[in-house]
């Protein structure tokens, strides 16, 4: 399969003079991309530009997309520290013939179904490895599957306007998949183009029937009632907002419509949404900035990264989260660097109140600890840290000696004989924890 893969995206560039467009602030995906191409595929021609500010990236696009060339579009969603949310949606409007690949780290569905919505062909989560870049171009070029390729043609036709075709596309699909909600959809947009309205209402009714969850017919049924009903208008506008919630402008159209009705409550209620929205979108910008800036003084000057964690902290305060603890983490490291045990202590109890399950944080308490001589709290803080089912002593080598060399140093020799034992189960050749247990059974 993976030689399949290769031969889809050699061709791509290769036979149909294809081109690819990185906006990115990092190099090393730059490097990844190029030598993915250049190196390891062998593409012959130049087919790649790079460019960290959106103007000339849009302006690159334009200049290809003009020129008739199939492109295909690289982009951070967070560019800059900034979400590149309007660049995609400028892109997907400007030139709907472009394909979009979104890189990002780890996110929740929420944001997965928003970005698909705006317009990305595909996602790509960081890191990512050679075959797994190869694979995602290969799909975001060439869908697999026979079915998915028709759609593509019918979308491709739809888009030159050639409604006859569409509807014989839509019906090729219909006779391979009965009720195929892509192809009611191809059907649905022919019949509209045509101006055979109440048809169209129908295949689209039928599109949202056959997949609940399925935005696109959804968003047509919206469409279609706007300026005629404004109960189905607010019915369809709702269903979007419960599958896609991170969607601001959503939200406010939403608090417009009650508010042309009068229905001031409910109006506040969508506008409110949208202010949450719009503050989380903020609350990511800084918090890019501030673990930047942190990070930066982290080795440098620990004093000032605490005061950009502690910022951070403070600036998300009614919003944190699970997510948050690496700012605690880091933050406790940076005042235990400055000989400020207890404030670490403190810090990394506020972070209890996020995951008071944690075991690292149990652990992390510890180790503050023991900068302070405090070894009964530490091994107290140990035991809370193991009897939190997690395993904290299996995760490293490190972590089980430390333990253990606590609850010996406070003489809990049966629990350290247990933590080492069990260690050794993981970490078998670790010369420390065999030095600790000949200390346990002596």
């Amino acid at each position: 399969m993976a030689t399949n893969y290769d031969q889809i995206v050699r061709e791509y560039f290769d036979g149909r003079s294809g081109y690819t467009i990185l906006l990115s602030d990092e190099p090393s995906f730059y490097k990844l991309l190029r030598g993915t191409l250049y190196k390891i595929l062998a593409i012959r021609r130049d087919c790649l530009s790079y460019f960290q500010e959106q103007a000339p990236a849009l302006s690159e696009i334009k200049d290809k997309a003009g020129e008739g060339v199939p492109v295909l579009v690289f982009v951070e969603r967070i560019l800059k520290g900034r979400p590149s949310a309007d660049f995609i949606l400028n892109v997907r409007k400007l030139f709907p013939d472009v394909k979009l690949v979104i890189l990002t780290g780890e996110i929740g569905e929420d944001e997965l179904i928003y970005l698909h919505e705006i317009g990305a062909n595909n996602i790509i989560t960081k890191p990512v490895s050679v075959d797994s870049l190869v694979q995602k171009l290969a799909f975001t070029i060439k869908p697999q599957g026979k079915l998915n390729q028709l759609v593509q043609v019918g979308k491709e036709l739809l888009r030159k306007g050639d409604l006859e075709k569409v509807m014989l596309v839509s019906a090729k699909i219909l006779e391979i998949k009965p009720d195929s909600p892509a192809a009611l959809m191809l059907l649905g947009d022919a019949l509209s183009g045509l101006g055979r309205r109440d048809e169209a209402l129908k295949a689209f009714m039928k599109a949202h029937e056959q997949s609940t969850v399925f935005m696109e017919p959804i968003k047509k049924l919206a469409e279609f009632y706007k300026d005629s009903d404004d109960n189905q208008y607010l019915l369809y506008l709702k269903k979007l907002d419960k599958i896609s919630p991170l969607n601001t402008e959503r939200k406010c159209e939403i608090g417009r419509v009650h508010l042309e009705r009068e229905e001031l409550d409910d109006a506040e209620v969508f506008f409110d949404q949208a202010v949450k929205c719009a503050v989380k979108e903020a609350h990511s910008y800084l918090s890019q900035v501030m673990s930047g800036i942190a990070e930066s003084l982290f080795e440098v000057s620990p004093s000032m990264a605490e005061k950009y964690y502690s910022k951070l902290l403070s600036v998300k305060s009614a919003n944190l989260t699970s997510e948050d603890l690496e700012t605690y983490n880091r933050l406790g490291i940076a005042m235990r660097k400055q000989g400020k045990w207890e404030n670490a202590v403190a810090n990394y109890k506020e972070a209890l109140r996020v995951a008071p399950k944690e075991a690292g944080l149990y652990y992390n308490i510890g180790m503050a600890y023991t900068d302070g001589k405090e070894y009964a709290k530490c091994a107290q803080s140990f035991k809370r840290a193991l009897n939190s089912g997690q395993d904290i002593h299996k995760s490293s080598a490190a972590v089980a000696r430390n333990i253990a060399g606590i609850f010996l140093k406070v003489g809990m020799t049966d629990d350290a004989r247990i933590i080492i034992e069990e260690g050794l189960t993981v970490f078998p050749n670790d010369s420390g924890l065999k030095t600790l247990l000949k200390k346990a059974v002596s």
